[in-house]
């Protein structure tokens, strides 16, 4: 697996394991995430501590019911492509595909999309 592969992978490891410690180590303090569409969890975030209060919110808002099964990680020295299918059962039970594109820099996540597949029936699942 590419090394940048391995780093994306084990932030998802970590985000369903609560592994804070791990997810901080593995985020670059002025990453920036963009999550699509119109969502209450949609929006572009700036900074470490910004995108760890949107995986906070990402928790709240499903009521703790949100998961992530990864189905491949394609990477190079620069980018990473994480092909994930996302559940919920709460606000109401969602199952989807998201994809997420990664600029990885040193070990870290420095930047990310995070692209549900069907963004309409994500959003109207998370209202």
């Amino acid at each position: 697996m590419h090394p940048n592969a391995e780093v994306i992978q084990a932030g998802f490891d970590a985000f369903a394991a609560a592994d804070l410690e791990t997810i901080d180590r593995l985020l670059a303090d002025d990453i920036v995430w963009h999550s699509a569409g119109t969502s209450v969890l949609a929006g572009e975030f700036n900074g470490k501590q910004a995108v760890l209060e949107l995986f906070g919110r990402v928790l709240e808002v499903t009521s703790g019911t949100f998961r992530q099964d990864v189905h491949a990680i394609l990477a190079d020295d620069e980018h990473v492509v994480a092909l994930v299918t996302v559940r919920w059962d709460q606000p109401v039970a969602f199952t989807g595909e998201e994809v997420f594109v990664w600029h990885v820099r040193d070990g870290k996540g420095v930047e990310c999309w995070a692209v549900p597949v069907d963004q309409a029936a994500a959003h109207t699942a998370l209202s």
